[in-house]
């Protein structure tokens, strides 16, 4: 997704990549002399546009493509839809500076959102194996086991971004890899236990990863634009999965160091290729790969709603408030508090009512906006199920060692004296579950809200950008130092309710502009706005 032009790199701008830095220029468009835009002429000099036909575009459309920030594109046309096949093209490509787009909105296609009701599943069940054996291995084997899973879904939401027709081939492929992620799913939690058990969950992610690899390959015959980004990285993911059978063989510790490094080198490889700085530096490509943000944005912002959903889930499923008004309650009425903050807090982004987004500001502010949902959405399914244990258990008590302090009324008002004593520690790990999701996961809200930049005057908010988002920050080390406390769970659920709440009626006073704020807030109905943007 380069840019490859007369410019220095530290005026590159590759806008709808993954990794490529914004421009600011004006749209250009090609005109005959009758206004007419003459195609043929146009392209003649590259045979690389040669399957693409360049469109007219309303003032309207032009607003929405700069939605994400300014940027100099042109729109194209793409081949006919078909069920069976469609030729194999790039949907959005970057030459010479401009980028080449097909024209009107990505939004999710039906296959993808088919694949996403798979995910609701996969990472509930990932969530409830560690929070049953709530401890600093089961924490571990969570995570060692979610970012694979995470990794095939980028996997498939980049290749449909970069190349969707929905044609049957495409459709047979993602069924294929959803397959692969039901034998994962149903074989991970026994990856520890020989040679067999590890097979059945390590052999279904090499399949899904070369299953990519074949895809690009065999796309990149057709697809001359983005040609040699797709060859070095399909190489590179055939070279990288099959480092993935040494797992298989090895004991549990090497199991781990092995897996923490492979997963580290996949997305290293998977960076270097769609750097601008290695596209200009060492590939020295003059067309490149571009995302379309507005589906890249949308596909991000869906598995969040899967992450969020699972809040929501364990409040209703198997009716574990019981009837009536009752401590299950309390705890059902905060898990869903805390889920619409959060779903608040995401989806109002960096709190400025005009920003850069990170994926069009610079390469580096895109990948930490894109590895942030990492932490993000992996803290925040734990936390769920956590709190959703917590709704449904009759014991509240979170104490490391609860046995010295539980008097006889106390422990047979909740289960017996011998449950409760065997409960009780995993009670105080999963109190860290919750707490330290919720923390990861506010911090991971403010690391996102920080990559893009604003572009709202400085005096149109009561304060700075840095100031409506920085409380994000300390309130999850508050989160997370609670548990310390041992404080009983709908005690530890409630405050954490009244933590998050105070966040959002926060930043929903700061994220006003002052002119739309009452005077007892520090509105100014006649404020002048100033000519300088906000430093973050």
């Amino acid at each position: 997704m380069s840019e490859l032009d007369d410019q220095s790199f530290e005026n590159i701008k590759d806008p709808n990549d993954k990794f490529a830095p914004s421009t600011s220029s004006r749209k250009t468009r090609p005109h005959q002399d009758n206004g007419s835009i003459n195609t043929d002429d146009l392209l003649q000099s590259d045979t690389n546009h040669s399957h693409n036909s360049l469109l007219e575009d309303s003032e309207e459309e032009d607003e929405f493509v700069k939605k994400y920030g300014e940027v100099n594109f042109q729109y194209i046309d793409k081949p006919a839809d078909s069920f069976w096949w469609v030729k194999p093209h790039a949907l959005n490509y970057f030459k010479d500076g401009v980028l080449y787009r097909t024209k009107g909105e990505r939004t999710s296609g039906k296959i993808e959102l088919f694949l996403d009701l798979l995910y609701v599943g996969i990472v509930s069940n990932l969530a409830s194996s560690a929070t049953d054996e709530a401890s600093a291995g089961s924490f571990l084997k969570y995570i060692l086991l979610f970012i694979p899973t995470w990794t095939v879904w980028s996997d498939v939401k980049d290749f449909v971004n970069y190349y969707y027709s929905e044609d049957l081939a495409q459709k047979l492929y993602i069924l294929w890899i959803m397959a692969l992620l039901i034998l994962y799913d149903n074989n991970c939690d026994h990856v520890l236990e020989g040679t067999k058990e590890a097979a059945f969950t390590v052999v279904p992610y090499i399949l899904c990863r070369t299953s990519l690899a074949i895809s690009l390959w065999v796309y990149s015959m057709w697809v001359q634009e983005h040609r040699l980004q797709m060859r070095v990285y399909g190489l590179l993911l055939f070279l990288t999965s099959s480092l993935w059978i040494i797992v298989i063989f090895v004991d549990t510790r090497a199991k781990i160091g092995v897996t923490i490094a492979l997963l580290f080198i996949e997305n290293f490889s998977f960076s270097f290729c769609y750097h601008p700085w290695v596209k200009k530096n060492i590939m020295k490509l003059t067309c490149s790969t571009a995302l379309n943000i507005e589906h890249e944005v949308e596909r991000f912002g869906a598995f969040y709603v899967i992450a969020i959903g699972e809040f929501l889930y364990k409040t209703v499923a198997g009716n574990p408030i019981r009837q009536g008004f009752n401590s299950h309650l309390s705890r059902g009425v905060c898990c869903l508090i805390i889920s619409y903050v959060f779903l608040w807090l995401y989806f109002n982004s960096g709190t400025s009512s005009r920003a850069t987004h990170a994926l069009r500001r610079s390469g580096y502010s895109a990948i930490v906006w894109i590895y942030s949902h990492i932490p993000l959405i992996a803290g925040l399914i734990l936390a769920a199920d956590s709190a959703g244990d917590w709704i449904e258990l009759d014991t509240q008590l979170t104490k490391k060692h609860p046995e010295q302090l539980l008097s006889l009324n106390e422990r047979s008002s909740t289960l017996s004296s011998t449950e409760e004593a065997v409960d009780a520690p995993s009670m105080y790990a999963l109190s860290f579950f919750f707490t330290g999701g919720i923390c990861v996961s506010l911090w991971a809200l403010g690391t996102i809200a920080f990559a893009e930049k604003s572009r709202d005057s400085k005096n149109m908010h009561i304060v700075t950008k840095f100031w409506r988002v920085f409380p994000r920050f300390p309130a999850g080390v508050i989160i997370l130092c609670m548990s310390f406390a041992e404080m009983r769970t709908t005690e530890l659920m409630g405050l954490t309710t009244m933590i998050c709440a105070l966040l959002f009626i926060w930043e929903s006073i700061t994220i006003t502009p002052r002119s739309s704020l009452p005077k007892i807030f520090g509105g100014c109905s006649n404020i002048v706005l100033s000519e300088q943007v906000e430093r973050f």
